[in-house]
């Protein structure tokens, strides 16, 4: 399976703050998966604290730069 980089929304809960951000994984539930902890250490808070949104896009790695992936399949 080809590994692609999701990027979901996301709401910091206690301060409101919304965001986005990416996580490598070769399928949407994998990167929907391991994102909310990632999320947590970079907002420095707890998972629970995190509320995961959309998913709002999905993009390949074509050399040394990302593109937008239209048809991909997760």
């Amino acid at each position: 399976m080809e590994t692609l980089r999701y990027t979901f929304e996301y709401e910091v809960v206690s301060s409101g703050e919304k965001s986005e951000f990416s996580q490598m994984a070769t399928s949407k539930e994998e990167a929907a998966a391991l994102i909310i902890a990632r999320i947590a250490d970079l907002e420095f808070t707890g998972e629970e604290d995190i509320k995961l949104g959309d998913l709002i896009a999905i993009s390949k790695q074509v050399g040394d730069n990302y593109v937008a992936c239209e048809g991909c399949a997760s």
